[in-house]
């Protein structure tokens, strides 16, 4: 799958609310349920930056970011 690196900048330049609640629905809509409250904003940058540096986006630890947050660790 390519990733157009356009969309995914407009997409993390978004305010921590917007991009949390984007980030909800597509877990909402793969079956997973998150906090309806966002993140801490240094959790938020972290998934931003595994998201938008480098040559290809890091999901694995935006996951990790995400899923530490959920279980309520920080």
């Amino acid at each position: 799958m390519k990733i157009d690196k356009e969309k995914l900048a407009a997409i993390v330049a978004l305010p921590d609310e917007e991009l949390w609640r984007m980030i909800r629905e597509v877990a909402a809509s793969h079956g997973f349920k998150l906090p309806e409250n966002a993140p801490a904003h240094t959790e938020m940058e972290k998934i931003r930056n595994a998201v938008s540096h480098g040559a290809s986006p890091n999901i694995t630890e935006a996951l990790r970011v995400i899923n530490d947050y959920r279980r309520g660790k920080k």
